[in-house]
C-alpha cells in the first residue's frame, strides 16, 4: 500500500509559533537544569518526559498541513520534516462534490492586549469543503491562506477519489 502525501503550507502563523515556542521554554530550562544533577531511574523518566514535551511543542510549532492518500482513503494531516505527526480520516460518504469558499478572517494578537486590545491581523482564507449533491450539507476539510494551495489540494483530492470540483451554489430547486 503506497501512500501519497501532499504537504502544502505551515499550520500556524508567526504569532502562534511564538506562543508555542514560549510554552516549550520551561521544558527546555528544566532539561538544562536537570543535566547538572546525578539522576536515578525516576530522574531519567522525568528527563525523558520533559524532553518529549519540548520536542512535541517545537515540532508542532514548525509543522505543515496537507493531505495523505492511503489505501483508498483520504486523510488530512500535519507533517514535521516530511513525517506525519497527526492524521484524521476525511469522511466522503454522501459527499460527491468538493468546493472552495473564500472568506475573510481576523486573528487577534495576544501580546498586545494591554496596549492595543483590538490589534489583529486580517487575512483571506480559502476553505475546502466536501458537499452533498444539493450543496446543503457541507463538511470542512481544511483552510489555506494561499489560493494556489487550495487549488492544488482540490486537484489532489479529485485525481483518485470520486469527487468533482464545483462552485458552491446551494440550489433550493434541485
Amino acid at each position: 500500500m503506497i501512500s501519497e502525501k501532499l504537504i502544502l503550507e505551515t499550520s500556524f502563523s508567526i504569532h502562534q509559533k511564538i506562543i508555542l515556542i514560549v510554552f516549550s521554554l520551561p521544558f527546555l530550562l528544566f532539561i538544562i537544569a536537570i543535566l547538572e544533577v546525578d539522576l536515578n531511574w525516576k530522574g531519567y523518566i522525568i528527563f525523558l518526559l520533559a524532553l518529549l514535551f519540548f520536542w512535541a511543542f517545537i515540532s508542532l510549532a514548525f509543522s505543515k498541513k496537507g493531505m495523505i492518500k492511503n489505501g483508498g482513503k483520504l486523510y488530512k494531516a500535519k507533517f514535521f520534516q516530511g513525517y506525519t505527526i497527526f492524521k484524521r480520516k476525511v469522511d466522503l460518504n454522501d459527499r460527491p462534490v468538493v468546493s472552495i469558499l473564500k472568506s475573510k478572517k481576523r486573528q487577534k494578537f495576544a501580546f498586545f492586549s494591554a496596549a492595543k486590545p483590538d490589534l489583529s491581523e486580517s487575512f483571506n482564507t480559502f476553505e475546502i469543503f466536501v458537499l452533498n449533491k444539493n450543496h446543503f450539507k457541507r463538511d470542512s476539510i481544511m483552510y489555506f491562506k494561499n489560493e494556489n494551495n487550495a487549488k492544488e489540494a482540490i486537484e489532489f483530492m479529485t485525481k483518485d477519489f470520486p469527487l468533482r470540483h464545483e462552485l458552491f451554489n446551494p440550489n433550493y430547486y434541485r
